[in-house]
């Protein structure tokens, strides 16, 4: 078979992953009646915190798809990326 058609193939099958993942809201900020950002864990209040050179490396893999930001919860500790719908 051809190199390049797997390639293809292989950047096709990951798009349509993406775009499933994105429909599905995984890894999506969570919204309760108290705070528009709640933490997934203990629903509190999420604040942002700085970008980690490996966040910025998962914004170009995806395709800039996903706009990432990373967040942490000074209730119980999680930390991790969030992202949300683009407003048009």
């Amino acid at each position: 078979m051809d190199i390049f058609l797997l390639i293809f193939i292989a950047i096709i099958v990951y798009a349509c992953v993406l775009f499933v993942i994105k429909k599905i809201g995984l890894g999506k900020k969570k919204t309760c009646k108290y705070c528009n950002n709640c933490c997934p864990d203990c629903l509190k209040a999420l604040n942002r915190i700085h970008r980690k050179m490996s966040d910025h490396a998962l914004r170009h893999i995806t395709f800039t798809f996903f706009d990432f930001r990373r967040y942490c919860c000074n209730n119980c500790g999680w930390e991790g990326l969030r992202w949300e719908e683009r407003f048009s």
